[in-house]
């Protein structure tokens, strides 16, 4: 199990498929580039890329909105207090479109695609909400936290997160306290984060819970411990007794042999296919829990035979973020911002910095369904076309609500979007019409080109399935090619483009 590829299977076609996996696609030359210099050249350049410059969202400043919340508190009428809390959700919601849109046009344009590809993976392992979370700067925090250990130690990761402001908010750890230990964030780093169900008793979940005490956020939404709040008394944790702080619970739970398993084999879930043999999982996590070292896990994943299997190919449905980041990488799509992409992420079932619950997004088939199909292929002609692209949530009526609720974008969108953006369907939402510009063709084929039905099919299929398509997909795309007059119009070729994007082999990679 797990041989490296030979160089004489390192092409073209292996090369696009690590592109799709190990990040959100390239461009026809960026692949033959990575099929000349080889498998060993390529997997080094995604684990060791150039630095990304994007400067940070405008939410980069803590407390950002102190002064409104202080206006809440201070109102001393209904309507005054409808009137503050209104403008106080209007401004957190701002700035969390502004937030997701920051990240999708990181992921667009990035030099390191795999650090963001990794970005995600651990936001959907380390899930954190905005729907209770409220906060964009802490949200930033937490994805930047993600992004500087993507590839370095997962044990250095998980402390981190253990102290990470929007997770102690989300599982409520910053309210918990020696008299009174809150065992949600116990509970679930042992779960869902590092061994799995059924790798645990009810008495480690408590016991560990002592161990998170006096885990406090200060006024700038820094961690911050406080001693006196913390449960230093003797803790029997995994069998193992002794006055345990919450970095020493993490150092006992990768001490079971099941945790680099657990992760192991989650990562390959993520980068390869669903149902890995048992014996390649202990191979990859014999490996890993010599040091917890991610990069690598990854270099050993990236270099198998199996990764480049049969098994493996087309066989990972598109999330929603890859589905969107890839056709404005790969294609050149125009992608929209704002309040329109965080509709776009919520019909498609995955929103950004809101996933569905402290388990992350099933993923897998479960991104596909009647709604959620139609309004791929519906989105397909509307960013190739530039038509009417429907989008925006509209705002919901003032209400009043609890002091303390600032509801998200999420519960804009519609009276009964109180639940993860997972559950709406296609027609759930309020729809605005705006436009965008339409697919730039010039960018995909050349004046010569459009006198050859086939090299324009030839040009776009390399964009678009990144890997050699099936002969007879090939075929009945150049088929419809045939029947436009020549040479072939901007929009003859938007409508190939749009066609491509709306078969079922581009719901896969």
């Amino acid at each position: 199990m797990l041989s490296q590829l030979s160089k004489e299977k390192w092409t073209y076609d292996t090369a696009a498929h690590l592109a799709a996996r190990a990040g959100f696609g390239e461009s026809p030359s960026r692949l033959e580039q990575w099929t000349h210099q080889g498998m060993e050249a390529t997997v080094q350049e995604l684990l060791h890329p150039a630095n990304d410059t994007t400067p940070p969202p405008s939410c980069v400043v803590p407390n950002q909105f102190a002064e409104l919340r202080e206006r809440v508190q201070e109102a001393t009428s209904p309507e005054g207090q409808v009137q503050a809390r209104q403008a106080l959700r209007q401004a957190t919601n701002q700035q969390l479109y502004g937030l997701i849109n920051w990240w999708t046009q990181r992921m667009l344009t990035t030099p390191a695609p795999l650090i963001e590809k990794m970005t995600l993976f651990w936001h959907g392992h380390f899930a954190t909400s905005g729907f209770k979370v409220r906060s964009s700067y802490k949200l930033w925090q937490q994805n930047e936290t993600f992004r500087q250990h993507a590839l370095g130690n997962f044990a250095t990761l998980t402390k981190a997160i253990s102290r990470d402001p929007g997770m102690m908010v989300y599982l409520d750890l910053a309210t918990s306290h020696a008299e009174h230990p809150n065992e949600n964030f116990a509970r679930e780093l042992m779960e869902l984060f590092t061994l799995g169900e059924g790798n645990y008793s009810e008495a480690d979940i408590k016991e560990s819970a002592r161990a998170f005490t006096g885990y406090r956020i200060d006024r700038f939404e820094q961690f911050r411990f406080v001693k006196n709040q913390f449960d230093g008394g003797n803790k029997t944790f995994l069998q193992q007794s002794g006055n345990w702080n919450g970095d020493k619970i993490i150092d006992i739970i990768l001490k079971q042999p099941v945790a680099a398993k657990f992760i192991s084999s989650k990562l390959w879930k993520f980068f390869a296919y669903e149902d890995p043999d048992s014996q390649l999982i202990e191979k990859l996590a014999e490996l890993f829990r010599q040091n917890y070292e991610i990069r690598p896990l990854l270099e050993t994943i990236f270099s198998s035979e199996e990764f480049y299997s049969q098994h493996a190919r087309n066989a990972i449905v598109k999330c929603p973020v890859q589905y969107v980041v890839e056709s404005g990488r790969t294609l050149g799509v125009n992608i929209p911002s704002g309040r329109t992409l965080f509709a776009v992420y919520q019909r498609l079932g995955q929103v950004p910095f809101y996933p569905p619950n402290v388990k992350g997004w099933d993923g897998g088939k479960s991104w596909i369904n009647t709604a959620t199909l139609t309004f791929r292929y519906q989105l397909a002609r509307q960013l190739v076309l530039g038509i009417r692209l429907v989008n925006e949530p509209q705002p919901a009526k003032p209400r009043l609500a609890a002091p303390s609720a600032e509801p998200s974008p999420l519960a804009q969108a519609s009276p009964s979007a109180q639940t993860s953006p997972t559950t709406q369907t296609a027609s759930s939402t309020a729809l605005n019409v705006v436009r965008l510009p339409a697919l730039p063709v010039d960018q995909l084929v050349t004046a010569e080109d459009r006198k050859d039905p086939e090299a324009v099919v030839r040009k776009i299929c390399a964009r678009a399935f990144q890997t050699t398509p099936d002969p007879q997909l090939f075929d009945r795309i150049l088929a419809v090619a045939k029947l436009k007059p020549l040479p072939l119009a901007d929009d003859a070729i938007r409508d190939l483009v749009a066609l491509m994007m709306m078969t079922p082999n581009y719901q896969v990679c």
